[in-house]
């Protein structure tokens, strides 16, 4: 039972604590920081990467998606700039492979690809198309995207 102070009345409960208020404000600030935070780094991440590639490769209407497999190999952030190794994987034959560079940027949040350089091929199969021994698409030009080529 509480003890009533000399005037009478009881006194109040959160007395030499912080008001709910208070406590409440602090909470929306931190979450609001965590949030601004996980952001940043969330756009800094290789799943941040591999839907900026996916998105370009869905834009690609020529590739045949369903012909391959696309895994992210490596990807190294250098500020608002990223660099990422992909492998296609032909889904006909395991042994077919290409490597594939993208150089991305980030835009409003969201990794833009801006260059790509077929990094190598892999395989026994003569249908595979050559690697292109340029560096990055020229300008105005899409980036380079892998290319298998069907068998006989």
């Amino acid at each position: 039972m509480r003890k009533l102070p000399a005037s009478g009345r009881a006194a109040p409960v959160n007395e030499g604590r912080l008001p709910v208020l208070a406590i409440r404000i602090m909470v929306a600030a931190a979450a609001v920081a965590l949030a601004m935070a996980c952001s940043k780094w969330g756009a800094h991440s290789k799943g941040a990467v591999e839907r900026g590639i996916q998105e370009h490769l869905n834009r690609n209407t020529q590739l045949l998606s369903h012909n391959f497999t696309t895994q992210v190999e490596k990807v190294t952030f250098n500020g608002d700039a990223a660099d990422a190794v992909v492998k296609f994987q032909s889904t006909q034959q395991a042994s077919l492979f290409v490597e594939v560079g993208y150089h991305l940027r980030l835009e409003n949040g969201r990794w833009e690809v801006v260059s790509s350089t077929p990094l190598s091929g892999q395989g026994g199969d003569s249908h595979m198309a050559a690697p292109n021994s340029s560096s990055a698409s020229p300008a105005g030009t899409q980036p380079a995207a892998p290319q298998l080529q069907p068998s006989h």
